[in-house]
């Protein structure tokens, strides 16, 4: 979806997966099934859903392998088996996934901002990597929250961790004094090993590889997202 230039269909859609008035129609949004009944009423069969981390559990919970109930070591799908690691999991997601926000931090590159940027962006890693030592997985438990099970924990963190580690090296440094910004070198210099060895987990985790948007349509997106909030003043 053209998010400069949404279809009628798209803001209709949405409109029904959101009902709160006036709701600005975002990405995603998923349709599952085929509304028969007309445009103004939904079929048993028919979901809308919006919001990322909505859609991800859902399609979690409703396309988990066979075993999965039964599975807590790895080979389970991506929703632990214990209602407390699922708290957790979330906790995780609502804790430390905003750390990996770079929007802030390039756009203060030459600003008197960039320094108290770069600080919150280290005191966020500080405390994810505080929150996976917690958690006690980690070294030869394996490298995920869970240890060797790749969770809905790292699948929503994915997006921003992928991102952050190839946009950051890229927009920030430069002509005006201000130092690269690497999420790998940050953790080497505070001594991060457990969100390091995460974060390397996550990248290369081959779903992740695959399903990533590729390394240059995100540098030129936020090319252009940054051109835009210039030419906004903003």
């Amino acid at each position: 979806m053209d998010l400069q230039d949404k279809s009628e269909e798209f803001l209709n859609l949405y409109a029904r997966a959101n009902p709160l008035p006036n709701a600005r129609a975002k990405v995603p949004l998923l349709q599952i099934g085929i509304d028969r009944n007309g445009a103004d009423e939904e079929s048993d069969a028919s979901v809308l859903l919006c919001e990322s981390l909505i859609v991800a559990e859902y399609i979690a919970e409703s396309f988990a392998p066979p075993d999965a109930k039964t599975a807590d070591d790895g080979d389970g799908g991506l929703l632990p088996t214990r209602a407390a690691d699922r708290a957790t999991m979330r906790l995780f997601t609502e804790l430390c996934a905003p750390n990996f926000s770079y929007f802030p931090l390039i756009r203060a590159q030459g600003t008197d901002d960039a320094e108290s940027k770069l600080q919150t962006f280290k005191d966020g890693l500080v405390s994810a990597d505080a929150f996976l030592a917690k958690a006690g997985c980690g070294a030869d438990d394996g490298p995920f929250l869970f240890g060797t099970r790749f969770s809905l924990a790292e699948c929503n963190a994915a997006p921003f961790v992928t991102r952050c580690c190839a946009i950051l090296p890229a927009f920030t440094g430069g002509d005006d004094g201000d130092l690269v910004v690497d999420p790998i070198e940050i953790c080497d210099e505070l001594g991060l090993v457990r969100l390091k060895e995460w974060i390397e987990a996550v990248v290369s985790r081959p779903s992740v590889v695959a399903t990533s948007v590729p390394k240059e349509d995100m540098l030129k997106s936020t090319s252009q997202m940054l051109e835009r909030f210039a030419s906004m003043g903003k």
